[in-house]
């Protein structure tokens, strides 16, 4: 009797294929949010999400997740689904994400021209203090407390 109810008006069976497609884009996207981190089962790549767009659009594919793989600047589009036993979440949007893309960066060579991979040298200083805040804030902390010796 249900589902004779549900299915009775085109109106309401509209409602109800779309309700269930919401549900099969959320199962296929994930734990990803924009912002965060995470690494790809199949491939190991590690990657940031730009954007989520989860449709419906009317050509394939109907949901897809704009990305950027970390130490690249070219921006990609996937609609892979998120396979809970391979993918992982390496850093969830916010301070984690902005870290660990800091640490990332920083393990590269500084650079002197347009960055590509890594960071311009008068970039480093910057990345340090996101990718290292409580050292900084210790080293802040210190140069408050420190005494110079005074000059005669």
């Amino acid at each position: 009797m249900k589902y004779r109810a549900r299915n009775s008006s085109p109106a309401r069976r509209a409602h109800y294929d779309a309700d269930s497609y919401r549900r099969w884009v959320a199962r296929e996207i994930g734990p990803r949010q924009v912002g965060g981190i995470y690494r790809g089962g199949y491939s190991g790549a590690v990657y940031e999400v730009v954007a989520i767009d989860p449709g419906p659009r009317a050509e394939w594919p109907t949901w897809r997740i704009t990305v950027r793989t970390l130490g690249a600047t070219r921006t990609t589009w996937h609609c892979v689904g998120w396979d809970h036993s391979r993918d992982q979440v390496v850093a969830e949007p916010g301070e984690d994400a902005l870290r660990h893309w800091a640490e990332h960066v920083l393990a590269g060579p500084a650079l002197t021209a347009s960055p590509t991979a890594g960071a311009l040298l008068e970039q480093r200083h910057l990345l340090d203090e996101v990718a290292h805040p409580g050292t900084v804030a210790a080293l802040h902390q210190l140069a408050r407390t420190a005494r110079l010796p005074q000059s005669a």
